[in-house]
């Protein structure tokens, strides 16, 4: 009884912790992308997970090998944070596509001051994160980032600014 009670405790904050926060999302496609690709991930964990049960269970039970092992993940979770004291406005441009019109962008992110906002990206795609804590256009900083490389994103005024170079290792 206590095992299953604390499998079940923990499985619920497995869960709890790696949702996105779709949130902070403005855009309405934008919003709906971000809430299919949550959906995905959720059904495709839940699969994998129940796969891998079963494997184990065969394996054990039956002394058979059912072959099956786990595959690459399609979605990664990214944490962007927001330290300052002002909302951060931000936008998520890619060359990847979602569906055959679009790409999997992410537009009008606004992350209130001291949060984070945990979106879900394509794995090992390269992102143009244009960001600024005014709603104006003209003063955007731009980070290029690669989602394989980059779990959190710390963004503040001047981060890409210093003495005329791109600064991603502060």
């Amino acid at each position: 009884m206590i095992k299953q009670t604390t499998f079940a405790i923990l499985t619920a904050c497995f869960f709890f912790i790696s949702c996105s926060s779709p949130k902070y999302i403005h855009d309405k496609l934008s919003y709906e992308r971000q809430k299919e690709l949550q959906k995905n991930r959720s059904g495709n964990v839940i699969s994998v997970f129940g796969m891998g049960v079963a494997s184990v269970f065969s394996a054990s039970v039956l002394e058979v090998d059912m072959g099956w092992y786990p595959s690459e993940q399609e979605f990664k979770k990214i944490n962007l944070i927001n330290p300052t004291k002002d909302t951060i406005y931000l936008n998520l441009l890619t060359d990847v596509f979602w569906d055959k019109d679009d790409y999997c962008d992410f537009m009008d992110i606004r992350i209130p001051p001291t949060a984070n906002s945990k979106i879900l990206v394509p794995v090992n795609a390269n992102y143009n994160l244009y960001f600024s804590n005014t709603p104006d256009k003209d003063d955007d900083e731009m980070l290029e980032i690669y989602t394989g490389d980059h779990k959190n994103i710390s963004l503040y005024p001047g981060l890409t600014i210093l003495k005329d170079t791109v600064n991603l290792n502060q």
